[in-house]
């Protein structure tokens, strides 16, 4: 199976999503299809096997609807549509100004105006009208004949056919055999069609303008990404475009410069700005060996960086498309509104056909304005809006602090979570064991440590790294060592400063006669002891374990206001019981193999809780997809993160309670625009039908319920996640 991202021009409501997804999913050969009216954006799963990339959008454009492979960033398609839309209403207001002018006139309680002649000439009204009608309303009679085409309609059904009653019914009028002799003044509809061109565009207008505010914060994603990079090449700097940088490359960033690439400091030292990863506006220092991200900043000095990966893997550019993947899935309620929105157009036809027939006895002229008005309110933008909006806004906070949705329904599930299971290393813990403390029988701890420091320097074992970013971080000078040699299982053996340094496991030495008066081994505890013996005798002990989390305990503090938080762990009982007293968690589950830990999350399912699995390695994959909502943590392996539907970026658990108090508000919103769409619609339509709307006011009607619930929406990014606005983002 493939994916395809696609950017669709031509959308104006909810039902044009629903019907391109019906169409597409409907489509032999492609598995699911998914719409996002707020970034005009398709996503495709396909069988190559079965269809091409380009049979689909020449299926969209069958469906009168445009579509590129060559897909815009959110921003880019945001001001198109802003363009669009600010030149067809300037277009129609122009246009529909000698219209109005004529019509100031026959308004009561208005003081007279003076009118051109031209203006009163029913003619000249119906030139104006007709260009206004085929010219500026050509977009919705094609829209609306390519929905009728797929037995469907939407908003421009709605437009072309209460426009083109009000036209065709004034035109019959003017071109009446009698008109100029008629004596008495003849009504023409010709400024209802002004006011419904030019209150529809102002209104598409006004929502791609709330829509543009709306993706300000993946706007500022985008802005992150640096177009040139300096690279040292041949001896020499050069500027290379973003999209040449390789793995391997060296990068030179220097003072107040952003960095633009994944990698690893070779050498120089600067203070950076991770606040983009973090939420917190504190730099961090760097120096050789220390990984560096895109979209940071480096404040101060300067740093050469080997780069990891080229631009498109970069962890920037992940977020970015976690973002954008988010906006593709649509949570079940969004799905549901579609499904409403689809029915919903030719019910209220069959509706305003109702109303016509109702009035026309009695008054046809009344039966025309009556139906127009309801055709003119009914139509559901402002339902459609009402869930994709609030998803953009809220997945683009979470962004900013760190928290990565690869659906929207993540955001719609992780409210309702009940039971919240923590995997241990690398959630709780920092994932990695540090040095604890330093034991020399000869009271020199610094000395032991950088002699033991020489040897395991040269190995990969975590314990090992250990005790060389121990020595590092002591600003300890570190010797070479040499005759190094590593016994797998049991230790490091090496010649420094001409003496036979020795450290591993207490058997070990024993095995090699060195005599080791303790028997406690310091690992009841979860710790792993490293004995050090130089010269074949007995110097000291370090202890490495893998430390809690400075924020783990008040983490775990925040998740139970809103979950029961149990935690399921591989290790020992004893690490495991360790673990769980220091951060509060009365429920823990050790020694848990990767099918234990998915037949209980199961378990909790069977029993009907809402299960969120938090974890980072390979052994959580499994109980990550089966859980109702995957939480992967930044720091940990690539298949947890593909499995997860969330990723917090910052590998702090705090981001869980985080994401629950932001999912709850995006629901409260999304159902506060779900309960105005539908107020306006209920309440409105019997009002339009039983004659107290004009077909002007319902218009404008219609265009602001749209942005009211986009402006709703909008509150959203007042919602303040804790580490604040960056200044990444400023």
């Amino acid at each position: 199976m493939k994916t395809i991202r696609l950017q669709i021009t031509g959308m104006t409501c909810a039902a044009c999503s629903a019907r391109i997804e019906k169409a597409l999913n409907r489509t032999e050969g492609i598995r699911t299809a998914s719409v996002n009216l707020a970034l005009a954006q398709a996503a495709v799963s396909y069988d190559p096997r079965f269809i091409e990339a380009k049979r689909i959008m020449q299926k969209i454009e069958q469906l009168g609807y445009g579509a590129k492979d060559e897909r815009l960033d959110a921003d880019s398609s945001s001001e198109n549509e802003v363009q669009l839309y600010r030149n067809r209403f300037i277009a129609a207001a122009v246009l529909s100004l000698p219209l109005f002018w004529a019509m100031s006139s026959h308004i009561p309680f208005v003081p007279e105006v003076w009118t051109p002649a031209l203006f009163q000439s029913a003619l000249f009204q119906l030139l104006v009208a007709t260009v206004l009608q085929f010219y500026i309303g050509f977009p919705f009679y094609y829209r609306a004949f390519q929905a009728m085409k797929q037995r469907s309609a939407n908003m421009d059904v709605l437009v072309a056919l209460s426009t083109s009653v009000a036209y065709f019914y004034s035109h019959y009028l003017v071109m009446r055999p009698d008109h100029s002799h008629s004596g008495e003044h003849q009504t023409y509809y010709f400024d209802t069609i002004a006011m419904i061109m030019t209150a529809v565009l102002l209104g598409k207008y006004l929502e791609s303008v709330a829509k543009r505010k709306a993706l300000k914060d993946l706007r500022m994603l985008y802005g992150l990404q640096v177009p040139l990079i300096r690279v040292l090449r041949r001896q020499a700097e050069e500027w290379i475009a973003a999209s040449d940088l390789r793995a391997g490359d060296l990068v030179l960033v220097r003072g107040d410069e952003w960095i633009s690439a994944d990698g690893v400091v070779v050498s120089g030292q600067a203070d950076v700005d991770e606040s983009m990863l973090t939420g917190e506006s504190r730099t961090v220092a760097k120096a050789a060996g220390d990984r560096v991200y895109s979209g940071t900043r480096s404040v101060n000095g300067s740093l050469r960086i080997k780069a990891l990966t080229d631009v498109q893997g970069t962890r920037l550019a992940n977020m970015i498309a976690l973002v954008e993947q988010a906006q593709a899935g649509k949570p079940f309620i969004a799905r549901k509104v579609d499904r409403v929105a689809a029915v919903f157009v030719p019910v209220m036809i069959v509706c305003a056909a109702i109303t016509f027939a109702g009035w026309y006895g009695a008054d046809p002229t009344a039966a025309l304005q009556h139906a127009m008005a309801v055709l003119l309110v009914a139509c559901p933008c402002a339902l459609g809006l009402a869930t994709p909006v609030s998803i953009l806004i809220s997945t683009g906070l979470a962004a900013k602090s760190g928290i990565l949705c690869k659906e929207g329904r993540a955001l719609e599930i992780v409210h309702r979570v009940d039971s919240v299971l923590l995997d241990k290393t690398g959630t709780l813990t920092e994932g990695k064991p540090a040095v604890t403390t330093v034991y020399s029988l000869q009271g020199e701890k610094s000395r032991l440590l950088r002699l033991a420091a020489a040897v395991e320097q040269y190995s990969a074992h975590p314990a090992a790294q250990a005790v060389a970013d121990a020595a590092r971080k002591s600003n300890l000078i570190v010797p070479d060592a040499a005759e190094v040699r590593e016994i797998p299982g049991n230790g490091m053996a090496g010649v420094v400063e001409g003496k036979n340094v020795m450290i591993g496991r207490r058997g070990w030495l024993r095995q090699n006669g060195v005599i080791v008066n303790e028997a406690d081994s310091g690992e009841d505890d979860g710790s792993t002891a490293l004995y050090v013996a130089i010269d074949g005798r007995w110097a000291g002990k370090l202890t490495a374990s893998d430390r809690i989390k400075p924020d783990a305990a008040a983490a775990v503090r925040d998740i139970g206001r809103y979950a029961e938080v149990e935690m399921m762990t591989g290790d020992r009982r004893q690490a495991a019981e360790r673990a769980a007293a220091e951060t509060g968690i009365s429920r823990w589950h050790a020694e848990m193999l990767p099918e234990h830990k998915l037949e209980y999350v199961r378990k909790l399912q069977r029993k009907g809780r809402i299960v969120a699995v938090v974890g980072d390695g390979i052994n959580d994959t499994a109980a990550l997809s089966a859980a109702d909502i995957g939480i992967a943590m930044g720091g940990g392996t690539d298949s947890a993160m593909q499995a997860g539907d969330m990723v917090f970026v910052t590998n702090k658990l705090a981001s869980m309670a985080e994401a629950m108090k932001l999912s709850r508000q995006t629901m409260r919103n999304i159902r506060q625009n779900l309960f105005f769409a539908l107020l306006y619609n209920v309440g409105a339509i019997p009002f339009a039908a039983f004659g107290f709307l004009d077909p002007k006011i319902a218009c404008v009607m219609m265009a602001a319920s749209s942005v009211l619930v986009v402006s709703n929406a909008l509150r959203l990014q007042r919602f303040k996640l804790k580490g604040g606005e960056s200044d990444a983002y400023r």
